[in-house]
């Protein structure tokens, strides 16, 4: 007899948290380890993963459509090899399979659920950006969560802590 299996769709996470996780996600690879999945010209989230010793050196990554996990790693436990971590190792794999699946078909963007608002903010401090600011970052938010305090000035203390440290 052939076994069959049905679909079962049952939500386990809030559409707005996993649209947030998703942009973290995105981060890795717009300006974290995960770099060289630029390569791909289209919106991909993932995230890289070395085990200790580099025995082990992992990518999983997801566009709007697709999903693919690599792991590289030899049978008999043990090192990799020098600096082979899973953006180097991993990665330029999970790149190369997804280009080719990914082949001739449209370009897909993560869709925005409702509930979720963007925001300019202190990349240093995660608040709204002030005069001070340095760098700034558009950033997504669940409804009600975008910060509403403004990133203090350089010369002014914003706690007793604080206080405490000028002129250190």
């Amino acid at each position: 007899m052939l076994e069959s299996s049905q679909l079962v769709r049952k939500k386990v996470i809030d559409m707005g948290t996993a649209y947030i996780m998703t942009s973290l996600l995105e981060s890795v690879i717009k300006t974290g380890t995960g770099k060289r999945i630029l390569a791909l010209n289209r919106p991909a989230a993932g995230k890289t993963g070395t085990t200790n010793n580099l025995h082990d050196a992992w990518f999983i990554g997801y566009t709007p459509r697709y999903t693919t996990g690599v792991w590289v790693g030899l049978d008999q436990e043990g090192p990799l090899g020098k600096d082979e971590t899973g953006a180097k190792a991993a990665a330029p794999i999970w790149l190369e399979y997804m280009q080719k699946a990914l082949e001739g078909k449209p370009v897909r963007s993560f869709t925005v659920p409702e509930g979720i608002v963007f925001a300019r903010i202190d990349a240093k401090t995660g608040l709204l950006p002030s005069e001070n600011s340095r760098e700034t970052i558009f950033e997504c938010f669940k409804e009600g969560t975008v910060p509403t305090e403004s990133t203090p000035r350089a010369d002014k203390a914003s706690d007793a802590e604080e206080l405490y440290k000028e002129g250190i």
